[in-house]
């Protein structure tokens, strides 16, 4: 009798740790990243994280939101290999980082953040100015 009280407790265990999995992973879909916490992962970045210990100057020059619609366009058009990454159905957050030496010298970084996963897709160096 003991062993059978004992299978149903690790069955029902077992079950109650499946549901609450369940119900979190779904909850996790349920919230995309927000534009602060794109930045903050955006700061991950290896291009970043360079930039911002070789100068004296930085900022964020601009942070967009850009839905998968867009982002299936994208993948159609010259810039695909920037996009290719995103998996299909999910939008993006663009952070463009400026890094310059204070005399109007310097360039940016753009770095792509998966809005739903949080995950850094691509990151390049972008134009150089001054």
């Amino acid at each position: 009798m003991d062993l059978e009280k004992t299978e149903k407790v690790i069955i029902l265990t077992v079950i109650g740790v499946f549901i609450l999995s369940s119900i979190n992973s779904l909850s996790a879909l349920g919230n995309p990243v927000t534009r602060e916490e794109a930045i903050e992962i955006s700061k991950k970045s290896e291009l970043v994280k360079e930039g911002m210990a070789t100068h004296g100057y930085f900022g964020i020059g601009e942070v967009g939101y850009y839905n998968s619609s867009w982002v299936e366009q994208m993948k159609k058009g010259h810039a695909r290999e920037t996009y290719e990454k995103v998996p299909e159905g999910h939008g993006i957050w663009q952070v463009i980082w400026t890094f310059g030496n204070g005399i109007m010298r310097g360039y940016t970084v753009i770095v792509i953040v998966d809005a739903e996963t949080g995950a850094i897709i691509h990151e390049t160096k972008g134009v150089g100015f001054g």
